[in-house]
């Protein structure tokens, strides 16, 4: 087989994998269930993964490269709180199925040591990254030079997940949604001269930055 082809196939079992777990949870998944989905022998997925570990560790990484194709896009001369919505509305889905997902995984990192490298790998990247766009924006202006980047990404990620428990246990995704951009503007301020510089009109979360959220 041609390794384009094996790849190929690879993510579509994953995505597969990913569907059902979703829907009913790591623990409640079988690679049965997976070949259903695809509608193939139980034998053929074995050829690409040995077990339901190596699996969820492949989907894990899968998810991970997603994030931070979201992340790479962003543009450090955007306004901050600008480019911090576009990753919430482009990962934190209302479905409460999806963030059970990732906590269930998050979860295996105790038991299971290749998961747990691959969630600690993925969590410096997700720490670094930001980091570094914190301070170029910084370095730009957009952002006030006194807090510390990584002390600024670590809140961030930080919150972010918090968002996710929020959403699982049942508080509305508009309503967090309206709290992490008040969030934002009260983490990372937008300065001019010294003092907080209004929005700009013409910016699209102008409505969304600018509407306090219900008490």
């Amino acid at each position: 087989m041609l390794p384009e082809y094996r790849e190929e196939a690879k993510k579509r079992i994953v995505e597969a994998g990913l569907e059902v777990m979703y829907e009913k949870g790591y623990c409640n998944t079988t690679m049965e269930d997976i070949a259903r989905r695809l509608d193939v022998s139980k034998p053929a997925l074995y050829r690409y993964f040995k077990n339901k570990d190596e699996l969820v560790i492949e989907s894990a990484n899968y998810l991970q490269t997603q994030y931070r194709d979201i992340k790479t896009t962003r543009n450090s001369d955007l306004c901050p709180v600008d480019s911090w919505i576009e990753t919430f509305d482009q990962i934190m889905s209302p479905d409460i199925k999806i963030h059970a997902l990732y906590f269930e995984i998050l979860g295996m990192t105790v038991r299971k040591p290749e998961v747990q490298k691959r969630s600690v790998e993925g969590m410096k990247r997700g720490l670094d990254q930001p980091a570094l766009e914190i301070a170029e924006q910084q370095r730009k202006g957009l952002i006030p030079s006194g807090a510390d980047p990584r002390t600024l990404a670590v809140a961030i990620v930080s919150m972010f997940n918090g968002m996710r428990v929020l959403i699982l246990l049942g508080v509305d995704w508009e309503e967090v949604r309206s709290r992490w951009i008040e969030i934002l503007r009260n983490l990372f301020g937008m300065t001019g001269k010294g003092e907080q510089a209004e929005c700009p009109r013409d910016c699209k979360w102008f409505e969304d930055c600018n509407t306090a959220p219900e008490a």
